[in-house]
């Protein structure tokens, strides 16, 4: 019987340090994302509500590093599929490629050197978590694909390129703490939430958020001044124009409208990644997310906060 006693003992005070870590599913996802920023390249400006970006050195020596690994057979590439590939016939294809898009041959031997600057996006296959009490959020990378990134246009509203994925890579998870690359540079990229891990997830949000458990920022990172002024986002005021017959004018009325977990979609996250330099494993540090809801069939509108991910929380009290 005081076996039977010491064991639920145990039990229930080990139970509330398990939940406390306890992490639950967002998403398994293929996700593709953007690091070449043309806007920054170009015209030397940034906008990263609509451009993710690394900037050009950490860019560059992050595709050094990949495709030193892979010239030196440290690891292995893959297609899509996890079938092994030769480097030779990357390497045909990549000259096919340039031949036919931006009109330049290119010598075999200069293949990788020359590649680098246009290594502009990469594929992730990954793993998307968050912790129930406090929705920090977490990422776990198991293959990632580098594309080549040629653009036609830019104009600063629209921007044509053409793509080319190179090679998968899945590589272990490695247990050394030096050799890695950092890269400072916060990514910014849109992840999609889906029925039905979307709807934990989005309705502990929204109770964390509207009951004051969890503190939140604006979405450029300034402090709110009144809780009042959170409470009101979750509420949408459209206007209508119509014709009133009585006094023949066209009257103005708003109609209000409650945001609810159905409609958080997406969020915009915000991370910084770090490559070892010999296994080619990816990790995220996730910084920062922003909850995006449905604003009408086609398009998404900013719920108006940011959530600082737990390892972040400290630095923004």
């Amino acid at each position: 019987m005081k076996k039977i006693f010491f064991i639920i003992t145990f039990v229930c005070l080990l139970a509330p340090v398990y939940g406390q870590y306890m992490t639950h599913s967002i998403e398994h996802e293929f996700h593709k994302v953007g690091v070449f920023n043309p806007q920054w390249e170009v015209e030397r400006t940034l906008n990263p509500k609509k451009y993710e970006h690394i900037t050009a050195y950490f860019r560059e020596e992050a595709a050094k590093i990949i495709f030193s690994a892979v010239k030196e057979k440290r690891v292995k590439i893959y297609d899509e599929r996890k079938r092994e590939l030769n480097i030779d016939t990357v390497a045909k294809e990549i000259i096919d490629f340039e031949k036919r898009f931006s009109g330049k041959t290119i010598a075999k031997d200069s293949i990788w050197d020359y590649i680098v600057p246009f290594v502009g996006a990469f594929q992730f296959e990954e793993f998307v978590n968050y912790t129930y009490q406090d929705i920090a959020l977490e990422k776990k990378v198991k293959a990632y694909c580098p594309y080549i990134v040629r653009y036609k246009n830019f104009d600063g509203e629209k921007n044509d390129s053409v793509q080319m994925p190179l090679f998968w890579l899945f590589p272990e998870e490695s247990k050394d703490s030096l050799n890695w690359f950092h890269i400072p540079d916060t990514v910014i990229s849109v992840h999609q939430l889906r029925y039905p891990n979307q709807m934990p997830f989005a309705t502990n949000l929204f109770s964390l958020v509207k009951e004051n458990k969890i503190k939140v920022y604006k979405p450029d990172g300034e402090d709110f001044t009144t809780f009042k002024q959170i409470e009101d986002l979750f509420v949408v005021k459209n206007e209508y124009v119509f014709y009133d017959e009585e006094t023949e004018q066209e009257v103005t009325k708003s109609a209000y409208s409650d945001i609810v977990p159905e409609d958080l979609i997406a969020i915009r996250i915000g991370e910084c990644w770090d490559l070892n330099k010999e296994t080619l494993e990816i990790r995220k540090e996730i910084q920062y997310y922003l909850p995006l809801y449905q604003y009408d069939s086609e398009r998404f509108g900013q719920l108006g906060i940011r959530i600082y991910n737990k390892n972040q929380r400290l630095k923004n009290r």
